[in-house]
């Protein structure tokens, strides 16, 4: 569980990196557009293509991390049996949508090479973005894959990097 901790937070780190570029793209492409009457040329297809790399690299650790919005629907009442049936039927939907998005992923990875699909303004190719969200799915896939083992085996799922899980309710793996 640790390498994939590790995988995760690097991606992260990876998709954090790329959120501070296009931090810097819209400053500068405003900067340009208001004040010299000169945007950047593509400067939306940029941004619209790094968001898709931000969004897609991230999900794994944030989901190992606790950061998604979650609505408890099904209360545990405090049973440690019905906590951990929920957890794994959450997992379970959860591997079904994200095998899901990586198949589509991929799938319309190819049909925007045979199509050449891209962006308006300077026709940036789709395809690798529509790889690099299926393989994040991939990985998001495996990560509950692994969750929903360890659940089943009665061990616990929380995160390995004791960095990361600071702030959250998160327990050591055992």
């Amino acid at each position: 569980m640790r390498a994939l901790d590790i995988l995760c937070a690097a991606l992260a780190l990876a998709a954090g990196a790329a959120l501070l570029g296009l931090i810097g793209l819209t400053f500068v492409d405003v900067i340009l557009r208001y004040l010299f009457d000169a945007p950047i040329l593509g400067g939306k297809d940029l941004l619209e293509m790094g968001m898709v790399l931000v969004i897609s690299l991230a999900f794994p650790f944030t989901w190992r991390v606790g950061g998604h919005i979650v609505v408890d629907l099904i209360p545990d009442y405090g049973a440690r049996a019905l906590t951990a049936s929920r957890d794994l039927a959450v997992r379970l939907i959860g591997i079904a949508v994200f095998v899901l998005l990586a198949w589509r992923g991929w799938v319309e990875g190819d049909d925007a090479e045979l199509f050449n699909r891209a962006t308006n303004m300077v026709e940036i190719p789709f395809q690798p973005f529509y790889w690099v969200l299926a393989a994040a799915a991939g990985l998001q896939t495996l990560v509950l894959a692994v969750e929903c083992a360890r659940l089943a085996a009665g061990r616990t799922i929380g995160l390995t990097l004791a960095w990361a899980a600071q702030g959250h309710d998160a327990a050591p793996a055992g």
